[in-house]
């Protein structure tokens, strides 16, 4: 196996087996010291002896099997849910919200901003919520000080009874380094240098994906993705003037603080067997991806393909669901070098100018941009058109369409009205809630100006379709977004809304939709 280094496109994965199903059965790595993460936070390039250990962090996955847990219903379905926690900072109110519908209401009723009809729909989304047998969640912490030190996989999984696999992105080391290091204008400390201190005892510094399950964990594994972005060599250099404008207006506009982040490690994928009877083959593929945001959708589309091609010989049905960063932008830091790189040494930027320049049509530039925003809005699919009616994020769902695993299957692109959540048909439909425009949106910042700026739909389902026509098979039905759920306390839970989904077991000829090609 390589070595995982920073800045290095490798593609690593480790599989556990589990014993059986019956007893419990516990694994992962052995968590690094805190003298172990000082080092990796200060020393570079790290020693190799020290590397092979975060190595290990970063490609063995945390398993926890519980014979106590309650067992999903034996039923021809199942259902999910996936959700984005922003680490678990809101915990009390995740928890609140994945166990407590009655409750979670109670503290909703009495606020002016919900009559009877919506405090139905967060009711009827509390259910949705708390009937998923498997939930799927992203940006997890284990061992780290904003999150009081908490366990936050192990915490849920076990207030919910479930079984839980867990998968290390990032160790985080922001707070070490800055601890460790002189203040000055270089890494941009303010304040004294007790803000930056952790409790040596319990710090783990860990954050990463989760998987938790009513059924039996019968292996996981980490795929360690292309780096598209260097979180410790890139997040140390010195904010640009470009760069501290952009954050500072982000600041103003849409009321988000964008920190910097020290980190060791990089996006990944947990992919998690799940023993499931009522599968055509007794198991079911959970793969949970986190794409980067800090790099255009180019780099995106390359972080999938390479998760595509670690997934292709599975036969089990699959279901893909995470939080993808289908932003349509580059979030990445801006630097001079970038910055020219970007607007000035651009084809496409000349190509454009030019055809605004020759076109009749009085404010061209203008004109397109507006028709460009309305297509794109909340719909990361829509059409594209080079240069004048462009949507960056389109060929990343064309590979997903045209993907085929070596069994033949696809992942549906089925928009059947009957299987969507009210009734609105066309692509995707079935597995994600669409809205008036587009998609019903799942990330948004504070300040989203009526939902016209800093709104976006990047959690996605995805679900493997056999390629027999008349076989069995599992289909999506009622994908839907539950924005209620993470807005109706006085303060919303996380950044990103849970989304759901049905995926129902089903035999008979398949609709011609089902196999239509998505261009």
């Amino acid at each position: 196996m390589k070595l995982f280094g920073a800045g290095c496109a490798l593609l690593l994965s480790v599989s556990i087996q589990c014993p059986c199903f019956g007893f419990a059965a516990d694994s992962g790595p052995e968590p690094l010291t805190f003298s172990e993460l000082v080092s990796l936070a200060v020393q570079d390039p790290v020693p190799p002896g020290l590397q092979a250990r975060l190595d290990a962090v970063l490609t063995t996955p945390f398993i926890h099997n519980d014979s106590g847990v309650r067992p999903a219903q034996d039923s021809s379905s199942l259902h999910l849910a996936e959700w984005n926690i922003n680490r678990g900072e809101n915990q009390d109110a995740i928890l609140l919200a994945l166990t407590d519908a009655e409750r979670y209401v109670a503290r909703v009723r009495g606020n002016p901003k919900f009559d009877g009809k919506k405090l139905n729909e967060l009711s009827d989304q509390l259910k949705v919520l708390q009937r998923a047998d498997i939930v799927v969640l992203d940006e997890v912490d284990h061992g780290v000080k904003r999150t009081k030190y908490r366990n936050v996989a192990r915490d849920l999984s076990s207030a919910l009874r479930m079984n839980y696999a867990y998968g290390v992105e990032f160790v985080e080391l922001n707070r070490i380094y800055l601890r460790s290091v002189k203040r000055s204008a270089t890494v941009g400390i303010t304040g004294p240098k007790r803000d930056f201190e952790v409790d040596r005892e319990r710090y783990l510094g860990l954050e990463g994906s989760a998987i938790l399950s009513r059924y039996p964990i019968l292996s996981a594994r980490i795929v360690r993705l292309p780096a598209e972005y260097d979180w410790y060599h890139s997040e140390i250099k010195a904010l640009s003037d470009i760069e501290r404008v952009r954050r500072w207006t982000a600041e103003r506009i849409f009321d988000e603080e964008i920190k910097r982040q020290i980190r060791r490690g990089g996006r990944m994928a947990l992919v998690v067997d799940l023993k499931v009877s009522n599968s055509p083959t007794r198991i079911v593929t959970v793969v949970c991806p986190h794409f980067e945001n800090y790099c255009g959708a180019k780099g995106r589309r390359r972080q999938l393909n390479a998760l595509l091609g670690e997934i292709a010989a599975i036969g089990n049905p699959v279901i893909l669901a995470g939080d993808m960063n289908t932003l349509g932008h580059n979030g990445q830091p801006l630097t001079p070098k970038g910055a020219l790189r970007r607007y000035v040494l651009n084809y496409r930027v000349w190509a454009r100018q030019a055809l605004y320049f020759v076109l009749p049509i009085p404010g061209a530039g203008e004109v397109f941009r507006a028709l460009n925003f309305v297509k794109n809005l909340h719909d990361p699919t829509a059409f594209s058109v080079p240069l004048v009616l462009s949507n960056p994020s389109r060929a990343f769902f064309r590979d997903l369409s045209a993907f085929r695993f070596a069994d033949g299957g696809r992942f549906s692109f089925d928009g059947n009205r009957v299987r969507s959540f009210g009734n609105k048909g066309s692509t995707l439909a079935d597995s994600n809630q669409r809205a008036r425009k587009g998609f019903a949106t799942t990330f948004s910042f504070n300040r989203t100006f009526g939902g016209l700026f800093g709104k976006y739909k990047i959690d996605w389902f995805f679900v493997k379709q056999s390629a027999a026509a008349g076989a069995w098979r599992f289909a999506p039905e009622f994908g839907r977004t539950l924005d209620l759920v993470n807005t109706a306390l006085d303060q919303r839970i996380s950044d990103h809304a849970p989304i759901a989904i049905t995926v129902l077991r089903s035999a008979g000829p398949q609709s011609a939709n089902d196999h239509a090609s998505y261009r």
